[in-house]
């Protein structure tokens, strides 16, 4: 059985920060998100904090930003992920007035 991104990142010996770096390609290609922040919510390894700028999010609504991110790392959350605790997505733009 192939093993998920994931499970071979948590299965080496790196540290946990670099793993969640690592964690971020998914979305990344997925989305193709100019900028995608991942982060270890308790340093567990099983909680993750995203956030997301994607210009791939114009038009969408909250739960379809949402659903999009989760589907990019669907198979990462079958594993070693527990939950993400905390996600945020937002176009250019938004992030641009948000500065």
């Amino acid at each position: 059985m192939r093993m998920s991104l994931v499970q071979t990142l948590f299965s080496n010996p790196y540290p946990l920060d670099m793993q969640m770096k690592t964690f971020k390609y998914p979305i990344k290609e997925s989305l193709n998100a100019e900028s995608v922040f991942v982060k270890d919510a308790y340093g567990d390894g099983r909680h993750v904090r995203i956030d997301v700028i994607s210009s791939a999010f114009e038009g969408q609504s909250a739960v379809n930003r949402q659903r999009m991110v989760y589907k990019a790392i669907w198979e990462e959350l079958q594993s070693t992920v527990h939950a993400v605790d905390q996600m945020t997505t937002r176009t250019p733009a938004e992030a641009e007035t948000q500065k």
